[in-house]
C-alpha cells in the first residue's frame, strides 16, 4: 500500500478516532462550532440535531472505518479500485454499507475525495503507522515476558519502556 494515498490534514480537531464521550467533543466549543468542524473534517453535512446524534455518528464512522482501514486504503489506492464495485450508484452504495454512513457524492471524483477526507479524520494512527505498531507489540511482548521473571503489570500506556526497567532495576 502506498504511503502517499492518504495525507494528513490540519483541523483544530486533530482526530477524530480520539474522541470517546460527548464532553471530550463539547470541548470544542459550542455545538454548532463542534458540528462544523466535524463537518468540515469529514467533507459532508451532517444532519443530526444534538450532541449524542453527532457523537454517535464519530463515533459509528470511526469504528468503521478503522475496521475496514485496509480495504478502505485499496479503494483510494487508485481511482480504478473504486470502479471495480461496479457503478456510480453500486460503488456509493458498497460504500455507504462499509462504512455505516450513507456517502453523499455526485460524480467519482467527489466520491473519491468524500471516502478520503472520511478515511483521514477517523483513522486511527495506530492501526496504520508501522512505527506505533511496533511500540505496541513491544510493549505488549515486555509486559507479558516480565510474567516470566514474576512481574506483574498491565497494560499502562502513558509509562515509558524506561520508566518500567526502572522503576524494577535492582540497585547494587
Amino acid at each position: 500500500m502506498q504511503k502517499n494515498v492518504i495525507v494528513h490534514t490540519d483541523s483544530k480537531i486533530l482526530s477524530l478516532d480520539k474522541i470517546k464521550d460527548i464532553e471530550t467533543l463539547k470541548a470544542f466549543g459550542t455545538y454548532p462550532e463542534a458540528k462544523l468542524l466535524v463537518e468540515e473534517k469529514v467533507g459532508v453535512t451532517l444532519n443530526v440535531k444534538d450532541w449524542s446524534q453527532l457523537f454517535k455518528i464519530i463515533n459509528t464512522l470511526s469504528l468503521s472505518v478503522n475496521q475496514n482501514i485496509e480495504k478502505l486504503i485499496f479503494f483510494l489506492d487508485e481511482t480504478a479500485h473504486l470502479k471495480e464495485l461496479g457503478s456510480f450508484s453500486q460503488a456509493k452504495d458498497e460504500l455507504s454499507e462499509i462504512l455505516a454512513f450513507r456517502v453523499k457524492a455526485r460524480s467519482w471524483k467527489e466520491l473519491e475525495r468524500n471516502l478520503k477526507l472520511i478515511v483521514v479524520a477517523f483513522r486511527s494512527l495506530d492501526m496504520t503507522d508501522k512505527s506505533a505498531i511496533f511500540e505496541k507489540n513491544k510493549i505488549r511482548n515486555f509486559i507479558h515476558s516480565s510474567r516470566l521473571e514474576g512481574i506483574q503489570m498491565s497494560a499502562m500506556p502513558d509509562l515509558k519502556m524506561a520508566d518500567i526497567i526502572e522503576k524494577y532495576r535492582v540497585n547494587l
